[in-house]
């Protein structure tokens, strides 16, 4: 056996136990959750809420804004922060307008317990919006039911559009699916392999999506890329509408309108409806 040909073997070697850590690494590459509690500061009509345990999936903690009367619902699903406390000055301008806010707490992030995985969320996701009417102690119709994403929530946002009824879709910042974006952070992987199990397929889903999508993405965002959201739109169908902020970033839109945006576009729905 030549020294090239053994080196070549410790070479592919390595290579392999590096991507075999990856790939057992992957969920804390993922998640990167703040492990903080978090509780609404400034939130107006809004309070902390439990949902209860259900077999093997723990009790989740949401935060709920009641809307003022004639107002739609906004079910958001944040970033991955994990902590509700980033997202509150987000959550705060739809509170201000009179929509009524249900965000939920990441299992793994804002004290909640649990470890967190795309199907885990998803559960939690289905939990929510299943236990609606529950939370806000009266129905909750699907025409005042908007579901909005950002970023690392805009997969669990589409999936369940995609499978439920609701008023609107928004997503912000959207990715195509999570390789997509976790696999420009490690070039030497070979894509979405390392990945598997966590596939968060946005763009596959937005496609079964069938109520009107609004999507909002900054065009020097460097987490996401603007040309990711710009295809989970054309996947997306009609009726679909597209905002970009000329100098927005991953975190900073709603200083370009966003928020305000989305705000305009559900109450132009509901004028629709």
């Amino acid at each position: 056996m030549s020294v090239a040909f053994r080196f070549l073997i410790v070479v592919l070697l390595s290579f392999a136990v590096l991507l075999g850590g990856v790939f057992i690494a992957r969920i804390s590459l993922i998640y990167v959750f703040d492990p903080t509690p978090a509780r609404p500061i400034d939130m107006p009509r809004t309070e902390v809420k439990q949902i209860p345990a259900f077999g093997a999936d723990p009790a989740l903690t949401v935060w709920v804004t009641q809307p003022e009367p004639g107002q739609p619902v906004v079910i958001y699903f944040m970033g991955h922060s994990g902590s509700l406390s980033v997202d509150e000055p987000r959550l705060r301008r739809f509170a201000r307008a009179g929509f009524g806010v249900v965000a939920m707490a990441y299992r793994g992030g804002g004290g909640q317990s649990g470890k967190p995985s795309e199907e885990a969320l998803y559960r939690d996701a289905l939990r929510v919006y299943a236990g609606l009417d529950q939370l806000f102690g009266r129905r909750i119709s699907d025409t005042d039911r908007v579901i909005y994403g950002f970023s690392l929530g805009t997969g669990l946002a589409a999936r369940l559009a995609a499978e439920q009824e609701e008023l609107a879709l928004i997503l912000e910042a959207p990715y195509t699916d999570l390789c997509a974006i976790k696999a420009g952070m490690l070039r030497f992987s070979p894509g979405c392999a390392v990945f598997s199990g966590q596939r968060y397929d946005t763009i596959g889903w937005i496609s079964r999506a069938g109520a009107p999508v609004l999507v909002l993405h900054g065009n020097i965002d460097e987490r996401v890329p603007l040309e990711l959201g710009k295809r989970v739109f054309t996947a997306a169908v009609q009726p679909k509408f597209m905002e970009v902020y000329t100098g927005g970033g991953h975190e900073n839109l709603a200083r370009f309108g966003a928020v305000d945006d989305a705000i305009s576009f559900i109450r132009v729905l509901r004028g629709a409806r």
